[in-house]
């Protein structure tokens, strides 16, 4: 049963567009068999053949739309229209014969044959394209006999001619088109590679980024090498707070301090704004700046790619957006690994290093004292003296808190490289690397000076406030003293007998 309602898909899925090689054929195809036209109406006018070769040469008109409509309809229009430059050689070849192979026709019309099936596919498309020309030739002048037209008129010849000289010309104006369409192909699979590449580029960058700044940094100097052409600059500002700007980093671009804060502020007024890439007008002389939001991809921050381009067009669009997603997608992961790495290095009372922290940096120390240059390194260990007693007395929560004001002051005292932890309950421990006893003994000198014997104020489990002594126990050791696997148990040991020295000179006392 038929279908009614399926007619118009039916109709819809075979009437698709064609391949551009059935497009690309279509109008020189048509002039062609018009002017072979012209040239049958011609000859039956000067030698008066009348309707009988007129008639059937009708079927030359006909042509180009069943060879457009055959593409449009086949599965494959590409094959489709292969096939209909083979028929065009032996259609033309036969009517070569009918025309009893007026010479100027038939080269030009053969070698139009050739060329065409030569420029689609080669020398054996073209030698095809022959033998279907010669075929369809002899094959009609075996039916209705041999004749030979050496010539007819001047005039047909300059027609013949002409008509030659602009099929030839029009399919060079095809091939010249296709030609740019295959180039311009290429120039944007080379822009889609380097834009790969870049992403890919990104994507170990983040890898490798110790912190943000890193991160962005390295980012934009990897964008620039791979766009040279353009200049790139990244904001991120604090989401409560737009007009601070919390990174920022540039490359490719003349952007000073005041040009950095000025870009900033203006940045900060467009937070709201939707546009995939909004034109900045407030720019450096002789350059144009475009800002890609990172709305909606940050959690904390509103970010903002910024590049220096000549103009803005669609696959330059495209590219920032993918960069601005990327990045986004970068620093939310190197934040949210900063974060995670950061709890589980840090103790969560004090917010100093934790014990796992210590011993890797340790064994990191150890290692490097066993190879070449042969580095040493050097251990202060400390402990809270007093700490089970208030404890005992007030709480925990008091015991907490002197644990943290110890912290706090200790903190004071060591250097931006010297590593302090906490390595117990009552337990500190700072890890000097590349350092000698002197380093730990400088430090144990300080904090005798400026934490022995200091009051601090604590809250009981009962919210009373107590004030209590600060008291700490010490031990210093070094590589230069002992083998490096050997430092930090040395170091105990002192720290103990310090503390039992202390103990013994309390109870004399």
């Amino acid at each position: 049963m038929l279908d009614i309602k399926s007619l118009p898909t039916r109709a819809q899925h075979s009437l698709k567009r064609p391949h551009r090689l059935a497009l690309a054929t279509l109008p020189p195809r048509a002039f062609a068999f018009c002017h072979t036209f012209g040239t049958t109406l011609w000859i039956a006018l000067e030698e008066g053949s009348g309707w009988s070769l007129i008639l059937p040469a009708l079927l030359l008109l006909l042509w180009p739309a069943v060879a457009y409509g055959h593409a449009a309809m086949a599965h494959d229009s590409k094959r489709a229209e292969f096939r209909n430059l083979y028929f065009d050689s032996l259609l033309f070849g036969a009517w070569c014969s009918v025309l009893d192979f007026y010479v100027l026709a038939t080269v030009t019309i053969g070698l139009a044959c050739f060329m065409n099936n030569m420029v689609v596919g080669g020398p054996r498309r073209m030698a095809a394209s022959m033998a279907l020309f010669a075929g369809g030739a002899l094959g009609w002048s075996a039916l209705t006999g041999f004749g030979f037209r050496p010539y007819v008129s001047t005039g047909l010849d300059i027609y013949q001619g002409a008509g030659a000289v602009i099929y030839f010309l029009a399919i060079a104006q095809v091939m010249y088109g296709q030609n740019r369409k295959i180039g311009r192909s290429i120039v944007e699979i080379k822009f889609q590679n380097r834009v790969f590449h870049a992403l890919l580029q990104l994507g170990v960058v983040a890898n490798r980024a110790s912190n943000i700044h890193t991160l962005l940094e390295d980012s934009l100097k990897h964008l620039h090498a791979d766009f040279p052409e353009y200049g790139f600059a990244v904001f991120l500002q604090e989401r409560q707070r737009p007009e601070v700007t919390r990174y920022a980093a540039v490359t490719g671009l003349r952007l000073g301090p005041e040009d950095e804060r000025r870009l900033g502020g203006l940045l900060a007024t467009l937070h709201d704004r939707e546009e995939n890439t909004i034109k900045l007008r407030e720019t450096t002389v002789g350059e144009q700046l475009y800002a890609t939001p990172m709305a909606g991809r940050l959690s904390l921050y509103d970010g903002w790619l910024i590049v220096r381009a000549p103009k803005l067009d669609g696959a330059l669009e495209r590219m920032l957006t993918l960069f601005a997603d990327q990045l986004a997608a970068a620093t939310e992961n190197k934040l949210l690994h900063l974060e995670l790495k950061k709890t589980a290095e840090r103790d969560g009372l004090t917010g100093i290093y934790n014990r796992g922290f210590f011993e890797s940096a340790l064994q990191l120390s150890i290692q490097a004292k066993a190879q070449p240059p042969g580095l040493d390194f050097a251990v202060l260990m400390m402990d809270v003296d007093g700490l089970k007693k208030v404890n005992d007395q007030y709480g925990h929560v008091a015991g907490d808190q002197l644990i943290t004001a110890v912290a706090e002051r200790l903190k004071m005292q060591c250097r931006e490289d010297d590593i302090l932890a906490r390595y117990g309950g009552d337990e500190f421990v700072i890890l000097f690397p590349s350092a000698d006893l002197s380093a730990p003994n400088r430090v144990a000198t300080l904090i005798r000076s400026h934490l022995e014997g200091q009051r601090c104020t604590i809250t009981s489990t009962h919210g009373e406030s107590v004030e209590v002594q600060l008291r700490l126990s010490m031990g210093t050791a070094s590589s230069t003293e002992v083998p490096a696997q050997e430092v930090l148990t040395l170091a105990d040991n002192r720290m103990y007998d310090d503390k039992t020295q202390r103990r013994s000179a309390r109870v004399l006392g």
